[in-house]
């Protein structure tokens, strides 16, 4: 699942780079004519383009939950892998999407993606879970005062 987000991460990343917005291109022509005179054409293009709704993580450095969470959080981030901190974004993440309900999603996190059902109170798993929506799924967003 891991390789899957990092080879779509470095995919939205080569499109936005190359210039693949998703605008629409579709020329517009009209006709101009005069009376004893030659029809002139003229084309206008008008491209539209919108701003991504999500991040784009590189697959070359953490991403920004990881970066914050290591600056506001350190006991968090001691002793764990980026890819253990960037679990504990994914984990919510996935649970917001799926609709769960804000006290499981709680629950959940306490645990740190360790066995330990307890691993940090329910203020800082809060916190964590707020930092995710922030982050990582911004989508999110209208559920966070639930947290």
């Amino acid at each position: 699942m891991r390789k899957q987000l990092t080879t779509v991460a470095a995919i939205l990343a080569v499109c936005v780079l190359a210039g693949c917005t998703g605008g629409s291109g579709t020329p517009k022509s009209s006709k101009t004519t005069k009376p004893g005179s030659r029809t002139t054409t003229r084309t206008t293009v008008k491209t539209t383009t919108k701003p991504s709704p999500n991040p784009v993580v590189t697959a070359s450095g953490p991403s920004r939950f990881v970066l914050v969470v290591k600056q506001e959080l350190p006991e968090i981030a001691k002793d764990r892998t980026d890819q253990d901190i960037q679990a504990i974004s994914d984990t919510a993440c996935a649970a917001l999407a799926a609709g769960d309900p804000a006290d499981g999603i709680v629950a959940v996190t306490r645990s740190l993606g360790t066995l330990d059902a307890e691993a940090t109170d329910q203020a800082t798993a809060r916190e964590l879970i707020k930092l995710a929506i922030d982050s990582d799924c911004l989508k999110q967003a209208p559920r966070v005062d639930e947290f």
